[in-house]
């Protein structure tokens, strides 16, 4: 497995190549013909966020015991072109308008870092060994219409982490609630290639001795299907808050996993509360 500094060295190269679009995007001159109006005020090109979340979620995907931790956050967008969210840092190569006014389907490629799992993140983890955090590439296409979304993720280990594929389906919807408030939802289904099963969910020989556990090897498929929801409120033109609840069920083969099956619960509950700047 490669360890974490070479790891982060893969992730800013990879970074710096998909930022290559906002740089020449900066340098276009200004489509505006001389002698045109002037027109509306033009947007903003940045949209920088920044803040700070505490979490309370199980201990690894799959346990019946939770954990608090607290993360810093940040969000940036510029132009609608090159996005930052969290550890996923995209670009949307590819927009087009739809028929009605707002409607909108984006396409591009997209960088991750996926967390991994430490042993000593629960004694039901013993004997396990450590999956190392994984830098995935992959691409995603979403299409917004009206206050509905729906999207499509793929994501592939380039790292030697866990070496597998995930394909996560999603659909959203916002609904306000008064000036200040926002609920978001979103479901999602979620699947899994035989790799990153084995890497997540199932146990070696070695893994067995080690831990007690029964060897187990798990085949691909859908793994998870869940529903998040968020709640946002508008404290002042730059500040913000948000509530998430969510809650996920884990299926097939990873349920049947032994560090779900005997050790845990496929019921996943997790919540958060966000604090937010806008620049």
């Amino acid at each position: 497995m490669i360890q974490a500094p070479a790891a982060t060295r893969i992730f800013i190269a990879a970074a710096f190549l998909l930022a290559l679009p906002l740089a020449a995007a900066a340098q276009q001159p200004s489509a505006q013909r001389p002698g045109s109006p002037a027109g509306p005020a033009p947007k903003k090109d940045w949209d920088i966020r920044i803040g700070g979340a505490a979490f309370y979620q199980p201990k690894y995907e799959g346990s019946d015991q939770y954990k608090a931790s607290a993360l810093p956050l940040l969000m940036i967008n510029y132009r609608d072109l090159v996005f930052l969210r969290g550890t996923t840092l995209g670009v949307n190569a590819f927009t087009a308008q739809g028929v009605r006014p707002g409607d909108k389907l984006q396409i591009g490629p997209l960088v991750n870092y996926r967390f991994g799992r430490d042993e000593s993140d629960s004694d039901d983890l013993r004997g396990m060994g450590d999956i190392d955090g994984a830098v995935e590439l992959g691409g995603f296409v979403n299409y917004g219409f009206g206050p509905w979304s729906a999207g499509l993720t793929v994501l592939r280990d380039v790292s030697d982490s866990h070496d597998g594929l995930t394909a996560k389906f999603s659909g959203g919807h916002r609904l306000p609630l008064g000036p200040k408030w926002m609920l978001r939802s979103e479901f999602f289904a979620t699947w899994a290639d035989e790799n990153y099963n084995k890497a997540f969910f199932g146990v070696t020989a070695a893994q067995s001795a080690r831990s007690g556990l029964r060897q187990y090897q798990p085949d691909g498929g859908f793994k998870d299907a869940g529903v998040t929801l968020d709640l946002d409120y508008r404290l002042t033109e730059k500040w913000s808050l948000t509530g998430r609840a969510g809650y996920k069920r884990l299926l097939g083969d990873a349920a049947d996993s032994p560090l779900v099956k005997d050790r845990g619960t496929p019921n996943q509950l997790s919540t958060g509360v966000f604090v937010g700047y806008r620049f």
